[in-house]
């Protein structure tokens, strides 16, 4: 099992698209990525991501995003933490549009290891069928470290444009 890339769950895409397409139900709700709660959660190298796996296994502590596999501080709680400044951006040189967020640290003195990514989650989602589904995972290219400092996620485009985003798709 390990992390190989950063993806967007199909799903993600799929059940936005669904509520506003078709009359049937899509398989959770939620209200909007402005307005919910949407939460990044450390994981180790036991976590094996698949951004094709079934909404019900793409939510936190559902499938390989257990509590098990969470790698938490008294900075970085159990659940993650919440981004800020949230916005949708268009990338005109790729025709892509950008969720952003603001750069994601843990407030005091951290301790953690074997940190190889995150899972970005929907904490406002609390029905359907799953609970805090799953938007993308982000992989940090290997273990990542900090002693007594500050662990920080730092968002970026593909294009490697100074800005924070956590995903963006193809228009």
């Amino acid at each position: 099992m390990a992390w190989t890339d950063s993806r967007i769950f199909q799903q993600a895409m799929l059940n936005p698209l669904g509520g506003r397409c078709w009359t049937t139900a899509v398989p959770t709700t939620y209200s909007s990525l402005s307005a919910d709660d949407i939460r990044v959660s450390l994981y180790n190298n036991t976590t094996t991501p698949d951004r094709t796996v079934a909404v019900g296994s793409t939510g936190y502590n559902t499938g390989t995003w257990v509590l098990a596999n969470e790698v938490t501080d008294a900075n970085w709680a159990a659940g993650g933490r919440a981004l800020a400044s949230k916005t949708f951006t268009i990338d005109t040189g790729s025709s892509s549009i950008c969720f952003s967020a603001a750069n994601l640290s843990g407030g005091g003195n951290m301790t953690v290891s074997n940190v190889f990514g995150v899972l970005v989650y929907d904490n406002t989602i609390t029905g359907g069928t799953v609970v805090d589904q799953g938007l993308c995972y982000n992989y940090f290219g290997g273990a990542q470290s900090v002693v007594a400092g500050t662990f920080t996620v730092v968002w970026a485009t593909p294009g490697g444009a100074a800005i924070t985003a956590i995903f963006n798709f193809a228009v």
